[in-house]
């Protein structure tokens, strides 16, 4: 069911008269019902799995606040020995660990056998099982709920449905975010109000979320796989991969943002706010504050649950000792993290794909950050032989520019799946650009397409461009827009609206989000 069609409108439609007319304290039952009637008509041959993760994660959570709670009562106690307490505390704290990882490898063993069994070993899933909607979202979800409860962050949820619909919840079941209990739990369960400017608000996030994915991604990503993805491509000039590239930038960015505007509209148009996915990630000054601001969620999750875990590792804290001690402070602060950043971006690229492209574009997104941390102090001390003002615009503007291209060149391992292939097509930007005959190409590429189109995508991203500006400078482009004179106003909601109609023509095929492959 796609987020444009017909089926989908009328589902949010119906949920949104019943979520606002039913009695409020039943709010939240609407919202299960529609998310459980959403995933059935996407696909409920895989019920089974979002059922089995949302049952174990929510038992074995109360089992470990269980657990909790006894072992706090033992604590209290103080007619027990000291000595008995710590051999207690010694045995609950096993259990916990046991139901813990019992429940992350069994769910995670789940993701890992739908998602990567096929591209490991090279044959079909015995069992003819389709990848279900959503499955890394929910589990990853899911997973940070259990790791929550288990590090006491906050009690368990003791309703089995309640903790469904988290699990569950339809809009972030498209592509994400990765939400947090704390943060949904009071959202989804308390009594909601219609709120027309939040409504007004919301509405108008889901139009911006459809301009950006079908006028801009959707008609980018045939033109861009006639430059990528053809093996004849081996004879194109290094400029025109370039081309391609930072039209895939464009076409990555339009496509996810413009999903996650959609899924965050329309949670609100519920009253429910998710944790933002974007910030404006192509003005970042360095890769690491790039990933900050790229699909926010997924880079906390992994900040919270895998980085500062494996950080405190007693073999990491002992290495950033031994390094203190023997190569100096500034050695024993970054190598435990440059290890950790490498292997959380390895780990995100599994998350993408088992193909070795991922691996490496995954790798050299930790093996980057890992050596500008490395290498500070040498820029730092360069910064000042060169005289350079690093507060000043100018350097601001290189730190950006420099940023993107880096960015960029991790886009050609991300998108050219064919590693040699790939590599071909790094060395040739670099030794065979032909300036020369990058327009001729370029030509001869888009007569299989509409340059009107092409040209309304181009327009589209200098209108995104516009806008991510005024957010970069924290300007509230809704409020801005409300200034502006009338007939102006609606010649931008016009303008919106029909290129959003016209790309449906350009492309008529229109392609599902990127990231609901992930």
């Amino acid at each position: 069911m796609e987020i444009y069609s017909i089926q989908f409108l009328l589902l949010l439609v119906a949920a949104l008269l019943i979520y606002y007319t039913i009695g409020k304290k039943h709010q939240w039952i609407c919202l299960l019902v529609v998310s459980a009637l959403f995933y059935l008509w996407t696909g409920g041959g895989n019920l089974c799995f979002i059922l089995v993760t949302g049952i174990t994660t929510w038992a074995g959570a109360r089992w470990l606040d269980r657990l909790a709670g006894e072992y706090a009562v033992i604590k209290k106690n103080k007619e027990i020995d000291p000595a008995e307490k710590k051999g207690i505390k010694a045995k609950y704290a096993k259990k916990r660990r046991i139901i813990m990882f019992a429940v992350v490898i069994l769910n995670f063993g789940i993701l890992a056998y739908l998602k990567y069994w096929n591209d490991i070993f090279g044959t079909r899933d015995a069992l003819g099982l389709v990848l279900p909607l959503g499955i890394s979202f929910y589990t990853f979800q899911s997973m940070g709920y259990l790791l929550d409860v288990y590090n006491e962050k906050y009690s368990c949820e003791t309703n089995p449905a309640k903790f469904m619909l988290f699990v569950s919840f339809f809009p972030q079941m498209i592509q994400g975010p990765i939400n947090r209990y704390d943060q949904m739990r009071d959202q989804f369960f308390t009594e909601h109000s219609i709120d027309f400017e939040k409504a007004e608000r919301a509405v108008y996030r889901i139009f911006y979320g459809l301009f950006k994915k079908y006028a801009i991604a959707n008609i980018l990503a045939p033109v861009i796989a006639a430059i990528l993805d053809n093996e004849a491509g081996r004879n194109i000039p290094g400029s025109v991969i370039v081309i391609g590239i930072l039209l895939y930038s464009i076409q990555q960015y339009a496509d996810f943002s413009g999903g996650i505007d959609m899924v965050m509209g329309i949670a609100q148009l519920f009253g429910i706010e998710m944790m933002p996915n974007f910030r404006q990630p192509y003005f970042s000054t360095s890769l690491a504050e790039f990933w900050r601001r790229w699909h926010i969620s997924l880079g906390k999750w992994m900040r919270d649950y895998v980085f500062y875990p494996f950080a405190l590792t007693k073999p990491i804290k002992n290495l950033g000792k031994w390094a203190n001690n023997k190569l100096g402070k500034h050695m024993g602060r970054v190598l435990p993290a440059m290890l950790g950043n490498i292997l959380v971006f390895f780990i995100v690229g599994i998350w993408h794909g088992a193909q070795m492209h991922y691996v490496v574009w995954g790798l050299y997104n930790g093996i980057v950050i890992a050596l500008s941390d490395l290498l500070a102090p040498v820029y730092s001390r360069l910064n000042e032989a060169l005289h350079i003002n690093t507060q000043s615009k100018a350097f601001y503007v290189f730190q950006v520019i420099r940023t993107f291209i880096v960015v960029n060149i991790g886009w050609y391992f991300d998108r050219i799946e064919d590693m040699g292939l790939c590599m071909e097509s790094l060395v040739r930007t670099v030794t065979d650009f032909q300036i020369a005959r990058m327009i001729p190409v370029c030509i001869a590429i888009s007569n299989d397409f509409s340059r009107i189109s092409i040209a309304l995508a181009l327009l589209a991203t200098v209108f995104v461009f516009f806008v991510s500006v005024l957010e970069e400078r924290k300007i509230d482009v809704y409020e801005y827009l409300h200034k502006k004179p009338l007939v102006l106003r609606w010649g931008i909601y016009y303008m919106v609206i029909v290129l959003i109609l016209l790309s449906f023509f350009s492309v008529p095929d229109a392609a599902g989000f990127m990231y609901a492959n992930f």
